[in-house]
């Protein structure tokens, strides 16, 4: 019942902010205030027999002007798995949340410098049979800056190709899932990444952005690297 209600409490949260007064398209790219909505930031599904899991997570931001915005992101992990087959069944649901702050500085020759710092924190809602292991959670930090090129290869498509660099600082203890939280990562972290966001306008009001990024992060608590490749749907009002 507490899931269901916090659940309900963050799509009406969602479907508010949607249906409000929204002003002209909006992107990390664009200069007047408005909304815009990274509508992939997460989704995961895994079904089988002995895992089953869904990690979705809607996102929402707000450009108040040329140079500062800021977005809510609200990340749902359930998974019910059995690691034997005659153990119990583990059962767990996390909210995760991560607000980010972003900045944009806009430079000659259609340049511009994309500065993000993001803040995350799970909080567990059910962990049923969850015994023997360590209670999930995550609270993480991360900065990331990007050189942005703005390529018009038409009237309605833009390429965006961008290089940058990340450094971030995390306590993370894992669920028992396939699923990852967004931002999870134990100790500090630092490394590379690259991306070709493509934005194609659908009129005055509405457009369209996919981003896929690819980023090595480095763990020097830990003394590994990982890549991750990602992709987004930025939808903009």
């Amino acid at each position: 019942m507490r899931l269901a209600k916090i659940t309900i409490t963050t799509l009406l949260f969602f479907v508010l902010l949607t249906t409000a007064n929204i002003t002209q398209a909006q992107t990390t790219y664009e200069d007047d205030p408005g909304f815009f909505t990274p509508m992939v930031e997460s989704l995961y599904l895994r079904g089988g027999i002995f895992e089953d899991t869904q990690l979705i997570g809607p996102a929402i931001g707000y450009r108040f002007n040329n140079r500062y915005d800021l977005s809510l992101h609200a990340e749902l992990l359930n998974t019910e798995s059995n690691i034997l087959i005659d153990a119990s069944t583990i059962q767990l649901s996390i909210l995760n949340l991560g607000l980010t702050a972003g900045q944009t500085n806009h430079w000659d020759n259609n340049l511009l410098l994309r500065t993000e710092l993001s803040a995350y924190h799970s909080f567990n809602l059910n962990l049923e049979n969850y015994q023997g292991f360590a209670d999930p959670s995550l609270t993480s930090i991360l900065g990331v800056s990007s050189i942005y090129k703005s390529l018009s290869i038409s009237e309605n498509i833009t390429f965006m190709p961008n290089i940058g660099a990340l450094v971030g600082l995390g306590d993370y203890d894992p669920p028992v899932s396939s699923g990852n939280l967004r931002q999870g990562f134990d100790g500090f972290v630092a490394g590379p990444q690259l991306g070709l966001d493509t934005k194609f306008s659908l009129g005055n009001s509405f457009s369209i952005t996919a981003e896929p990024q690819y980023c090595l992060r480095y763990n020097f608590t830990n003394e590994y690297s990982t890549g991750t490749l990602t992709f987004n749907l930025l939808f903009n009002f």
